[in-house]
């Protein structure tokens, strides 16, 4: 079923040279760029902050996004923005009057767009200070009694994942049954980080290691 779609989906890039992604309660266009004989999907950048990000934006302070997420824009070409433009003439009707120029203006991977969306899910879940009806993708645990000893984790395949750094003493058991989180994975944990106000040096690996909460549970005392 996911096969058809993918076809349907390329099919209709193809023959309109754009197709639509739904994004939380938003729906943007997106076009193809081929690159080595691979179809990638992209955004165009304003077009993503007007109708995606706008509002999550605005609430958080540029050093959190930029400092924790590894999104690079593209300079659009003139056939691009030719596309872009009759999309955001012809299908939107949302009220934008920006024209995009070829050179000048920018596309970013679509899926990076959704990962940086799913980031204003974490920071409102921090806003709340409550995990319950969002998605769980990286919020607090409290280690102990003590309200400032909180850790973040990132929940992948249903598991928690905590930064080995937090845990002082003999962590070569630890080690053992560390796995290594990059790209988007480990920018969640670094948002988390950001927030907490861990030590900038951090923020400049590629990688790092982690080690699943059961784990943890496993080898210290409740």
């Amino acid at each position: 079923m996911a096969d058809k779609t993918k076809k349907k989906d390329l099919h209709n890039i193809l023959k309109d040279g754009f197709s639509w992604k739904t994004i939380g309660e938003y729906r943007i266009p997106y076009i193809m760029r081929i690159v080595y004989g691979k179809h990638f999907k992209y955004v165009a950048t304003r077009m993503a902050e007007y109708e995606v990000l706008e509002k999550y934006i605005i609430n958080i302070h540029s050093y959190v996004y930029t400092s924790c997420t590894p999104v690079i824009a593209y300079a659009i070409t003139e056939s691009e923005a030719k596309l872009l433009n009759d999309i955001n003439k012809e299908h939107y009707g949302n009220g934008k009057e920006f024209h995009l120029l070829a050179g000048k203006d920018y596309i970013v991977g679509l899926e990076d767009l959704h990962n940086f969306y799913l980031i204003d899910l974490c920071y409102k879940k921090l806003e709340r200070n409550n995990n319950s009806g969002f998605e769980d993708i990286c919020f607090f645990i409290r280690i102990d009694s003590n309200a400032h000893s909180c850790v973040p984790y990132y929940t992948q395949n249903g598991q928690k994942y905590l930064a080995l750094f937090y845990f002082e003493g003999d962590t070569e058991n630890l080690m053992q049954r560390a796995v290594q989180l990059e790209n988007w994975d480990l920018d969640y944990l670094k948002f988390c980080w950001k927030i907490q106000g861990v030590k900038a040096k951090f923020f400049a690996i590629d990688s790092y290691s982690v080690v699943g909460f059961d784990d943890i549970k496993n080898l210290y005392p409740p």
